[in-house]
């Protein structure tokens, strides 16, 4: 049994290389789907962000609209921080839970891969057995950006936020670069499995 921490900056291909891995038999953890679930309407979660961040980052039915409060907290680094602090500690409990929960599942030769940009930042670096880390130049996280539908400023303010690749790279047990094409992205997983 295996525990894989596959992380990266925005953009570089982690959720590629997730699906890659989960089509090889990974059991595939995406922190972005658990964050979600914190985020239910009457959760703790959600009662802390609501307290932090007021009335206007929730919709109707009382969700939070995660594109409202991404614009509050992308653009001031007081407030992303207040953010993480909300929702990191939950976030590692809920990595944690499925992972235990699912090492008694699998066979001893399985492996298990936490999806997480923010691996380091929640925890969880001492406690996969290794890091894998997904890269592309800025550039091309930037093109990725625009093409799913940010403009260049959010583009690039989404970057500017987040924790640098040079970051990423001194964690690295493996380093994927993916700059290319999907097939390069499969051989390069390959490669590392």
């Amino acid at each position: 049994m295996k525990v894989i921490g596959l992380t990266g900056p925005i953009a570089a291909g982690k959720d590629e290389a997730a699906k890659v891995l989960k089509r090889q038999g990974a059991y595939i953890i995406d922190a972005d789907k658990l964050a979600h679930e914190l985020y239910a309407p009457q959760t703790p979660a959600w009662h802390e962000l609501v307290k932090a961040f007021g009335s206007k980052i929730l919709v109707r039915g009382g969700k939070i609209n995660r594109k409202k409060l991404g614009e509050i907290v992308f653009g001031d680094k007081r407030k992303l921080k207040e953010l993480n602090e909300i929702v990191h500690p939950a976030l590692k409990a809920a990595i944690v839970k499925e992972v235990e929960s699912r090492k008694s599942k699998i066979e001893s030769s399985g492996l298990i891969v936490i999806n997480a940009a923010v691996l380091k930042e929640i925890g969880l670096i001492d406690y996969v057995d290794e890091v894998w880390v997904v890269s592309a130049s800025r550039a091309t996280r930037l093109s990725r950006l625009i093409r799913s539908g940010s403009s260049k400023p959010a583009a690039l303010k989404m970057i500017n936020a987040q924790t640098p690749q040079a970051v990423y790279l001194k964690i690295a047990d493996k380093l994927i670069r993916n700059q290319g094409t999907l097939k390069q992205l499969n051989a390069r997983i390959q490669a590392c499995l």
